[in-house]
């Protein structure tokens, strides 16, 4: 997806390093996801872009990819402007999504799977408990409904008005597909249609700040890992 307006300032949306599935702290990185944060830094500052706003949300995880994306800035004699932390860009709490998911759908091969360590039944998983959430089947133990959701990042989008330049923001898949949807004027329906990929750790989704409206240039990018072919740096979880 490419636009033909270059002067329209431009917002990276950087999905986070990979955090701790599995562990009895989630929120925290895991020694791959610090290795990946350092390659997107690093990558980074080959870049000319020279950001006006970085803006992060208030999960651990957010912090500790911005911390080492600011190191490798500051390694190469570069300085980021200082973040604001905004805690709409924060993930929804998939924990009671999974779980509601998962008791009501006992049978389901995915569940036992994906307690098992299988990546691609957690992804199979996840996917239908989202379908369920969204369609309302979870709102009472989820915490937040599905348009909660979205109204949210929609706030911390309208937040980032008139930038006048760059903006690195450092959030999660969730609220990254959230601003894909309301860019491509998605329902729901159409959204789950449109079958974007499964964002990566420390991916790239870049988009134009249009006024009031985001215009979608670029979707899960790698560049960080697929310029030196380090396959072995991809993950999802």
């Amino acid at each position: 997806m490419r636009s033909t307006d270059r002067s329209a300032p431009r917002v990276r949306l950087i999905r986070h390093a990979q955090a701790s599935w599995g562990s009895a702290d989630y929120d925290c990185l895991s020694p791959l996801g610090e290795t990946q944060a350092r390659h997107l830094g690093a990558w980074l500052t080959g870049e000319s872009a020279d950001y006006v706003q970085v803006v992060r949300g208030s999960l651990r995880r957010h912090a500790q990819t911005l911390d080492l994306i600011a190191a490798e800035f500051a390694a190469a004699g570069r300085e980021l402007p200082v973040a604001r932390i905004d805690p709409d860009w924060n993930e929804f709490d998939h924990v009671p999504v999974l779980r509601a998911y998962a008791a009501a759908h006992p049978h389901d091969a995915n569940v036992a799977a994906a307690r098992a360590g299988d990546s691609l039944a957690l992804r199979g998983l996840l996917m239908a408990a989202l379908q369920g959430w969204r369609e309302g089947r979870f709102d009472d133990v989820a915490g937040e409904t599905w348009p909660a959701f979205g109204a949210r990042v929609a706030a911390a989008r309208a937040r980032i008005a008139a930038p006048g330049g760059a903006v690195l923001i450092v959030t999660s898949g969730g609220a990254i597909w959230r601003c894909a949807q309301a860019a491509l004027d998605l329902d729901d329906q159409g959204l789950a249609d449109a079958k974007l990929s499964f964002l990566r750790n420390t991916s790239i989704s870049e988009f134009e700040h249009c006024g009031e409206r985001w215009r979608m240039l670029s979707w899960d990018t790698v560049p960080h890992f697929d310029a030196h072919g380090h396959e072995k740096l991809h993950s999802h979880y």
